[in-house]
């Protein structure tokens, strides 16, 4: 690899959730949506595309900006978000770019000739005669079968309370496509029941939410959504693309909960939105993570996830190594923003929300832009730590390591290190002063050999911001 893959995968300054991982060629493109460092709503910024070679999942290459409000016909204020995408090879060697405004109910479809676009407005998905279907085109997903077939999965299916429950449906929804991209040639036909229609089924508890993501894998058709929890991606299967679907289980949840029966947030979380993809044999499921104390300003990070004999997929775990092949090295320096646990007294279990940012109660992973707009300077840190914060790190090789180093500012206080999540086994100690500007602090570091998460344990009784710490 060129270098280690960590989660997020893509660079600390860019902000691409929704991540729907597609192969064209030999390279792994990440389509999603755009957030902003800070910013106050979903999906501020224009669709850019990265992608990295299937030998190498390090080494993510920025493609540009593929798809502008400009080129969609209507700004954010005037139509809505640029929500999350999906883009898949037409049978004319061209590539089609899905996706739903967030104030317009249409699935909308823009044209490229290269994977990475730019792409052009197309049209609307539509039936022969030119109306739309009278429902929410939400999160649209496709997929082209074996035989040539083309399907497109969509919808959103909110919770009692939320204003949209009276004019949402009940089910997600597909459509079969003509050969163009966008003619209806069946549908729309109920794929997954939402929460509602879900009781008394093995879709209880989990029902369709929003974030359709279609897979055909050894014959059979999987539909990853993010059920009614909103924090986790759940899978179903069937033996036909349109209907038949079973209940499968969670993929992935980004608060861990679910893990091994776990029932406390292991991260500050909110929705989340993505899809599988297989390379070099190894199956991955890519979601988002929240930073900033607010649902949005979300950051696309992958998982590998293991796929039985049987067909079923097993819940994965958020960890900081996600695409890297095994642990992280034990020697070196890491950015405390690559925190995949964090939680703490001045945390809960409260999930997050896009209304209302806790940015100055709550410890957040935190953007500090440049001043001369240089988004490769920004500075990346876990802000507002207080008493009893914990952040954690999965996993590293460590036995090598003598001491710790630690870059922080604010309070004084004392970071302990564990080598396991109950803080039981201590492998440092870290005390520093109070400092109003970044400082470095060192003490020793004891570990066996082994593979080991590690755990800092903050203990102060003021705030502290913290950026980064070094194995050495």
């Amino acid at each position: 690899m060129k270098h280690q893959a960590m989660n997020p995968y893509l660079p600390l300054y860019e902000y691409v959730p929704d991540g729907e991982p597609r192969v064209f060629g030999g390279r792994l493109y990440l389509y999603g949506s755009h957030d902003e460092a800070g910013g106050t709503q979903f999906c501020q910024n224009d669709y850019v595309v990265w992608s990295a070679p299937l030998t190498d999942l390090s080494d993510w290459r920025y493609e540009g900006v593929s798809y502008t409000y400009a080129a969609a016909g209507a700004a954010l204020e005037q139509a809505g978000n640029l929500a999350a995408p999906d883009c898949v090879q037409g049978p004319d060697g061209r590539y089609y770019l899905y996706y739903n405004r967030g104030a317009r109910m249409a699935c909308e479809v823009a044209v490229s000739d290269k994977p990475q676009g730019p792409f052009v407005y197309l049209g609307n998905v539509r039936y022969p005669d030119g109306s739309e279907p009278q429902a929410k085109l939400f999160d649209p997903g496709l997929l082209i079968d074996d035989d040539g077939r083309i399907y497109l999965y969509t919808g959103f299916v909110p919770t009692p309370g939320s204003p949209w429950i009276n004019v949402a449906g009940r089910y997600s929804l597909g459509f079969e496509l003509e050969p163009d991209m966008r003619t209806i040639k069946a549908g729309p036909v109920e794929v997954l029941p939402g929460c509602l229609a879900a009781k008394g089924t093995e879709f209880e508890g989990h029902g369709f939410y929003e974030a359709s993501s279609p897979r055909k894998i050894g014959g059979r058709y999987y539909l990853v959504y993010s059920s009614e929890k909103s924090h986790d991606l759940a899978w179903a299967v069937s033996d036909a693309p349109l209907s038949g679907y079973r209940y499968g289980g969670v993929l992935v949840s980004n608060a861990d909960i679910g893990l091994h029966g776990n029932t406390r947030p292991k991260a500050p979380y909110g929705n989340t939105h993505g899809g599988l993809v297989q390379v070099g044999g190894q199956w991955y499921v890519f979601y988002h993570r929240q930073t900033h104390g607010i649902e949005c300003c979300r950051q696309g990070c992958a998982e590998p996830v293991t796929l039985d004999a049987n067909g079923a997929f097993r819940q994965a775990e958020m960890t900081s190594c996600g695409l890297n092949g095994g642990p992280l090295a034990g020697l070196g320096a890491y950015n405390a923003a690559y925190a995949c646990n964090l939680w703490g007294p001045a945390i809960g279990d409260t999930r997050l929300t896009v209304r209302a940012c806790v940015r100055g109660a709550q410890p957040h992973i935190y953007e500090e832009k440049d001043p001369g707009g240089d988004e490769t300077k920004a500075l990346h840190y876990i802000a507002n730590m207080q008493n009893g914060t914990v952040a954690g790190f999965k996993y590293f090789a460590l036995g090598a390591a003598q001491s710790v180093a630690l870059k922080l500012r604010g309070a004084a206080g004392c970071m302990e290190v564990f080598l396991d999540e109950g803080c039981t086994r201590r492998a440092a100690a870290v005390s520093f002063a109070a400092a109003e500007t970044w400082h470095t602090v060192r003490a020793p570091f004891a570990a066996p050999a082994g593979v080991w998460p590690l755990y800092f344990r903050l203990q102060s009784e003021g705030r502290a911001d913290w950026m980064e710490f070094a194995l050495e």
